[in-house]
């Protein structure tokens, strides 16, 4: 079997609107990339107050609204942060359930996809379900870790879990860490499919003679990215010589970090840049001296389950300092491709940035070494053909279940 001509719908809770949008862009080039199989793709994704569907790419994506304008943003900055925060987005978690998986039922109805590749898996399964039984669709499932974490710390969404799993016929994770966290509600076999680059890597531009040392931070402003101590990484840094750091990303904390920027007084050195485009980030990529990511599990016990911003620095020759959780030492291998060190720990930061940054020959050596690593773990070479086994295996696992036989599951890579 192949996938030409299957209709798969993708359902996420994040999707780009422009090109150059950053809310799922690795979605959207796991679908560019695997539109050359001849498989026909749709997308489901939650509206942003109001935003009506749209065709990108020649792929329909259907945004479904499920509360008014004004709180029509649930999952922007992420549906636990703001639950959190404010618990009366418990209403709207209901509504994005309920009406998304009505819905989703009728676009299904008159589509009648082949596939359904659920991003996700709570909620989403739990709303492609009336439509995966009803209509004879197989799902997908697709773990990406923040929803494996919410099951350590409630039961209920770990029950929730174990019992939509077995329905699916196939069931990847992003990193060795999620499908580690995965084996913990399932001995079901998992398939590993890291994230692939999602801009055109540049030419590394080097630093030139008199021009400040430049760090690089690319992320959503929330607090699971650990900011916050490379802030307070600054002074020690500072302390050594003149340094600046970039900041590319916005994110409900971005007030905070500002004002925690003016307490330690690094007005002069810190720059917020919000989202850039795919040329301009490429742009920082290519400028930086060192890529920075502090990423820690943060107080709802979420934290990084890859860490594609490592990658796409790597892809431009970049020395990566990060933090030892999650997903991230399945990119980085401390000493050989980057520098791990511990979470939450401002002075570890300081101490690995400016050693790289007192040792250029270091910083090259382990640039070169992750440049030439991504390019054989986390090329689009590699990728492809791992989806492309796993959707069709769950698409002829559908014609088997038709004549009564067992499922067929996913090998582990």
């Amino acid at each position: 079997m192949n996938l030409q001509d299957k209709r798969i719908l993708v359902m996420t809770s994040v999707y780009p609107t422009t090109p150059d949008g950053n809310h799922g862009s690795f979605v959207r080039e796991a679908i560019l990339r695997l539109q050359p199989t001849g498989a026909q793709f749709s997308v489901f994704a939650p509206a942003y107050e109001g935003s009506p569907s749209y065709c990108l790419d020649g792929v329909e994506v259907y945004r479904f609204r499920y509360c008014p304008k004004p709180f029509e943003n649930l999952v922007r900055d992420g549906a636990p942060t703001k639950i959190q925060r404010q618990p009366l987005y418990l209403i709207a978690a209901g509504l994005y359930i309920a009406l998304g998986s009505w819905q989703l039922f009728w676009i299904c109805w008159r589509q009648r996809p082949n596939l359904l590749h659920v991003n996700w898996p709570f909620p989403h399964a739990l709303m492609a379900l009336p439509a995966s039984q009803l209509l004879n669709i197989p799902m997908v499932f697709s773990f990406h870790g923040a929803e494996l974490l919410l099951a350590r710390k409630f039961g209920f969404v770990a029950q929730m879990l174990r019992w939509l799993m077995p329905m699916a016929r196939g069931l990847t994770a992003n990193s060795s860490f999620t499908r580690g966290l995965i084996g913990k509600l399932t001995d079901r076999e998992v398939q590993v499919i890291p994230y692939g680059l999602t801009i055109e890597a540049k030419p590394a531009k080097p630093r030139q003679a008199g021009e400040v040392p430049t760090l690089l931070f690319v992320g959503r402003l929330d607090e699971r990215k650990g900011l916050c101590y490379l802030l307070e990484a600054l002074p020690l840094l500072l302390r050594e010589g003149p340094v600046r750091l970039r900041v590319v990303g916005k994110g409900i904390l971005e007030a905070e970090l500002i004002s925690h920027c003016q307490a330690l007084g690094l007005e002069g050195v810190v720059d917020f840049l919000g989202f850039v485009s795919k040329e301009e980030l490429a742009d920082e990529y290519a400028r930086c001296d060192v890529f920075v990511l502090p990423a820690i599990v943060d107080s709802k016990g979420d934290t990084e389950g890859l860490g594609i911003v490592m990658i796409e620095a790597l892809a431009h020759q970049k020395p990566v300092v990060a933090t030892e959780v999650g997903g991230i030492p399945d990119v980085i291998v401390s000493g050989k491709t980057g520098v791990l060190v511990r979470q939450k720990d401002p002075q570890a930061l300081a101490e690995a940035i400016a050693d790289l940054l007192a040792n250029p020959e270091k910083a090259a050596t382990l640039g070169e070494s992750g440049f030439q690593d991504i390019q054989q773990r986390f090329s689009w070479q590699r990728i492809v053909p791992l989806w492309e086994r796993v959707f069709e295996r769950a698409i002829a696992d559908r014609s088997v279940s038709r004549r009564g036989w067992r499922s067929v599951s996913v090998d582990r890579s």
